[in-house]
């Protein structure tokens, strides 16, 4: 399906003249987040360090972001364009530019702990608002497509077995590799400057948990849907190649790059009730390779 006719189909889909709230609450919230650390950074680098007026003015500027933002993004329009985009994973992305923060606190002894403080809630708080806003537009793109898809076929399954077992051992590595290298550093005490490194390691083990679990795939005239209870995606089917069926897979090949077929759609067969229904299903859309 082009992206065109996915615009059309989310159009005429959803009732997008109406308000949501909680996205707009989201979206302020993530705004405010982002806006608050440098307000205060400013009143701690040109007028005062006062411990009580920063708190204050963090409160203010996040209670006044909030409502002028929220207000402003309450729109189920604005949500759903912005689910189906690439851009709004730039959204837990972009507080990590207060990461700066760090490195001026670090380089410079007259920078008060303030400016370091809001810089880690900035990038911090930041990521995890800019995460739930990505994640809820996405929800509601989903959504919005899927109210007139016609459904072929829908199953629940894990990652194939092969690809559980990778992860399972990826994961132990990393965390393993990470937790051993922390505290390493703790007992040299001549590694402090790469903590971080080790730090990675042990988030990136953490974040490969969820990758072969459990998912819902649906397989609609719109496109795919893959998603959990929490987070739901719709991928056109412009952005698929083929699909294949085997005893250890079933594969739903993305187009284009995809090394060592990571952006693929690859779910366990033997979790599947009905292979034979879901093969059709993906025969109407897809050629099988």
């Amino acid at each position: 399906m082009s992206l065109e006719t996915d615009r059309e189909r989310v159009a005429d889909a959803a009732s997008l003249d109406g308000t949501d709230g909680f996205f707009g609450f989201l979206a302020g919230l993530y705004a405010a987040v982002l806006v608050a650390p440098a307000v205060v950074t400013a009143l701690a680098l040109r007028v005062t360090t006062d411990g009580g007026t920063l708190y204050v003015s963090l409160l203010a500027t996040v209670v006044a972001v909030v409502a002028a933002v929220g207000y402003l993004a309450r729109s189920e329009r604005l949500a759903v364009r912005l689910g189906g985009t690439r851009w709004v994973w730039l959204a837990p992305v972009v507080p990590f530019g207060y990461a700066g923060g760090f490195v001026l606190g670090a380089a410079s002894d007259s920078v008060s702990g303030a400016v370091v403080g809001v810089s880690m809630l900035g990038m911090l708080a930041g990521a995890f608002a800019g995460l739930g806003l990505a994640v809820a537009a996405r929800n509601r793109h989903a959504k919005a497509v899927l109210a007139t898809a016609e459904e072929y076929a829908r199953f629940t399954a894990r990652g194939p077995e092969r690809d559980r077992r990778l992860v399972t051992w990826s994961v132990a590595l990393l965390m393993g590799a990470g937790a051993v290298g922390f505290l390493a550093t703790l007992v040299v005490g001549r590694l402090e400057s790469s903590q971080w490194l080790f730090n990675l390691a042990i988030a990136a083990g953490a974040g490969l948990m969820g990758a072969t679990a459990e998912r819902t795939v649906a397989v609609t005239d719109a496109g795919l849907l893959v998603g959990n209870p929490v987070s739901k995606r719709v991928r056109p089917w412009s952005a698929f190649e083929s699909y294949a069926m085997t005893d250890d897979a079933v594969v739903v090949r993305r187009a284009g790059w995809s090394p060592w077929g990571l952006r693929d759609v690859r779910r366990d067969p033997e979790e599947v009730e009905d292979p034979d229904a879901v093969a059709a299903a993906l025969g109407r859309v897809l050629p099988r390779r």
